[in-house]
């Protein structure tokens, strides 16, 4: 499963230009992944989730005051979260 989810997100990061940096790899890859928007070029966050709590749990501690792009890399498409407690799907990759 988590392989799965590895080549997609590398995947998508050579599309798209983003940076995957070294402690991804030192991870098991969960289905949700994080761009940090505020790195040149954006960079993906080292770690990824399997579930929305601890997706959820990052937006509100450490992400909370940067600029973050959550993707969902299951249902292959953006996510956004709504303040309370579950992400909302938004567009495809």
């Amino acid at each position: 499963m988590f392989e799965r989810y590895k080549a997609r997100v590398e995947e998508y990061c050579e599309k798209e230009g983003i940076e995957i940096p070294v402690g991804f790899y030192r991870h098991d890859i969960g289905r949700y992944a994080a761009i940090n928007l505020e790195s040149d070029p954006p960079k993906l966050v080292a770690t990824t989730w399997t579930n929305e709590t601890d997706t959820i749990q990052y937006l509100l501690g450490p992400a909370a005051d940067q600029a973050i792009k959550l993707l969902d890399f299951k249902e292959r498409c953006e996510v956004r979260f709504n303040g309370g407690t579950v992400l909302v799907r938004g567009d495809p990759l």
